[in-house]
């Protein structure tokens, strides 16, 4: 997905309007508010479920909205819900612009020109973040931070209403990046849908297990299965919203799984092996273009794995040395450490003509390194 930086003014230079109402104390709506609340904004909230915006009160993400005119709306609601709310909201004239959170872009869009919604105050937009448990209690006011925020505003938007949504998103401490409606759907269907439906499918194959071997489950099956607790009312609504590129990336797993069950079905050892090599580098190869941080271009960063002493100071130290080096540490892996051994190793990112240089550094410092194969 090509998408570009938001503005770059900060919201030191444009904050958001003063009152903002979120309709929706779920998740995303509720970590808004509070997000919005912590910064002063006076936040107003609805949501067909009364008990949810108790809960997102309680918590200081905002007050109940009993119709008070706002200066920006927010719909947090699921896709199929969007434009019917954002045309109730207009005709209630209670919001000078408005924006969205769905996951799903062409298609509310399509249904609000089809309600006769008025496209010139709404700026479609979807922060993302999130987490696998739904629900007002399960928001944080730190949930968008760091994190992107797609701002997709159709040809009829107005400058106002994108105006305010890059204001709240950077008030959430979220980046906002700009793309078409039609290119975040196909990078979503690749990077989340699909994801989605993947982890819900290896979840569901728990139950052909007993119970003893179910408890042979280690991290790997946990971590890659942890979306399977995802809302299905949501998530019904998302992939029946964006059903066109998340067939079209389901086609081409389908096509690569059938592939690899036909060589495992019929290939001799050495097919297989090649085969499986094969797989396991095209992963690493898409894994290591993921960029490192928010909005920024994938760049195939230089990993480097530092033996670290299991003594007080080590990890201090390391960082020290490299930021008296001028090196720019990219990420950084999570620290292994086996609690029986002596030494720990903690993997860092580097941009790609610093690896050498950094390897032969840390040598003469003392330090063991390696490159991360």
């Amino acid at each position: 997905m090509t998408v570009k930086a938001g503005t770059s003014r900060s919201p030191a230079h444009e904050p958001p309007p003063g009152r903002v109402g979120v309709v929706g104390s779920g998740l995303i709506g509720t970590s808004i508010g509070l997000a919005l609340s912590a910064h002063g904004v006076d936040v107003l909230l609805a949501d067909i479920d009364n008990e949810q915006v108790k809960v997102a009160e309680a918590m200081g993400a905002g007050r109940p909205w009993h119709g008070e005119p706002v200066g920006h709306a927010v719909i947090a609601i699921p896709p199929h819900a969007v434009a019917g709310e954002l045309r109730r909201l207009q005709q209630a004239g209670i919001a000078d612009t408005f924006s969205d959170v769905a996951s799903v872009k062409a298609r509310p869009i399509t249904e609000a020109v089809q309600a006769g919604c008025d496209l010139s105050s709404w700026c479609p937009a979807h922060p993302i973040a999130g987490r696998e448990r739904g629900g007002a209690a399960s928001a944080r006011v730190d949930l968008f931070a760091e994190r992107t925020w797609v701002i997709c505003p159709v040809p009829h938007t107005s400058p106002a209403a994108v105006d305010a949504t890059v204001a709240i998103a950077r008030t959430c401490g979220a980046t906002p990046v700009r793309a078409t409606p039609g290119r975040h759907d196909t990078a979503m269907a690749a990077l989340s849908h699909l994801p989605q439906v993947v982890a819900s499918l290896l979840a569901a194959t728990a139950p052909d297990l007993g119970a003893g071997e179910l408890a042979l489950a280690g991290p790997g099956f946990r971590d890659i299965t942890r979306l399977a607790d995802s809302d299905p009312g949501l998530w019904s609504s998302i992939l029946e919203g964006n059903r066109g590129p998340v067939a079209a990336q389901a086609r081409r797993l389908a096509a690569d799984l059938t592939g690899l069950v036909d060589m495992l079905d019929r290939g001799s050892e050495p097919e297989v092996v090649l085969a499986v090599r094969t797989l396991v580098a095209r992963g690493n190869a898409g894994r290591a273009l993921l960029p490192s941080k928010t909005g920024a271009a994938a760049r195939p960063w230089v990993w480097v794995g530092v033996v670290l002493a299991d003594r007080p100071g080590q990890l201090g130290a390391l960082f020290t040395a490299i930021g008296d080096w001028q090196i720019n540490i990219e990420d950084i892996a999570a620290f292994e450490h086996n609690l029986d051994a002596p030494a720990g190793i903690v993997e860092i990112a580097v941009s790609p003509d610093i690896g050498d240089a950094l390897l032969d550094r840390l040598a003469a410092a003392g330090w063991t390194a390696y490159r991360r194969s």
